[in-house]
């Protein structure tokens, strides 16, 4: 009796155990099927986020073609075409002197325009310059216009960015400016790039209508900020109230020195 007892007890223990290394095993080959999903999960995502990237980049590569090929296309036909112009109302005499000299000034104008265009359009010029001469020639114009007071104010040594970074950073002010112009209806407009430790801050600050950041959706204008931002490994932040202007600022990290 006592023998059938243990052969019972001895039968639900092995019955237990088995269920339990049978509990064991699924669990554990549910954590590794979980775990496998998850990485491809995460590679299916890098991939994803590094297609974006490469077409980005791809798209950005073509604009600059573009621009390259439209300034210089400005510089070299219709900026000579303008010196021609210029050239030949100089030999028209004392005629209307005064007429003469005033379209002299405008055409002398028109050159002088064209060819700052020309070269913020030109990715060369802002390999050859720096972003931060080119920016500060995009607030000069900016502020000759008469339509804004412009503050314009750079640290003199900052740190190079390579090749590509300072194109899509200067693409980036622009891109802010532009937003400016368009919607802030702002009287003063300043820039203020400083260094803080590793990282280059730019400050774009405007004294315009603002706008609530929880009421609009994310638009082309911004979308193309964040993405830009992404490419040279910077972040974006901007602070607005409605009524009480915007504060853009772009924080980069600089190349490590060797």
């Amino acid at each position: 009796m006592q023998k059938e007892k243990l052969d019972i007890i001895l039968g639900i223990l092995s019955v237990c155990v088995f269920v339990l290394l049978l509990i064991a095993t699924a669990f554990i080959l549910f954590r590794i099927y979980l775990k496998k999903k998850n990485t491809l999960l995460l590679e299916k995502e890098r991939m994803s986020l590094q297609f974006e990237q490469t077409l980005l980049h791809s798209k950005l590569e073509i604009q600059e073609q573009t621009f390259t090929h439209i300034g210089h296309e400005i510089h070299d036909n219709i900026g000579q075409v303008l010196s021609f112009v210029r050239l030949n109302l100089n030999t028209l005499g004392a005629a209307d002197e005064q007429k003469v000299n005033r379209m002299d000034e405008l055409m002398e104008k028109a050159i002088t325009d064209l060819r700052n265009l020309s070269h913020s359009l030109d990715a060369d010029y802002i390999r050859t310059n720096g972003w931060q001469k080119a920016a500060e020639r995009l607030f000069n114009d900016l502020g000759k216009t008469g339509t804004y007071t412009v503050s314009f104010s750079a640290e003199k040594k900052l740190p190079t960015l390579g090749q590509e970074k300072p194109i899509i950073l200067f693409r980036m002010i622009q891109e802010i400016l532009n937003n400016i112009i368009k919607h802030a209806k702002a009287k003063t407009i300043q820039f203020e790039a400083t260094l803080d430790n590793d990282k280059i801050m730019i400050v774009i600050t405007d004294d315009g209508k603002g706008f609530d950041r929880a009421a609009i959706t994310a638009g082309a204008g911004l979308q193309n900020l964040e993405s830009r931002a992404t490419l040279i490994d910077a972040n974006l932040y901007i602070h607005t109230v409605p009524g009480s202007g915007t504060s853009v600022t772009i924080s980069i990290n600089t190349p490590p020195v060797e």
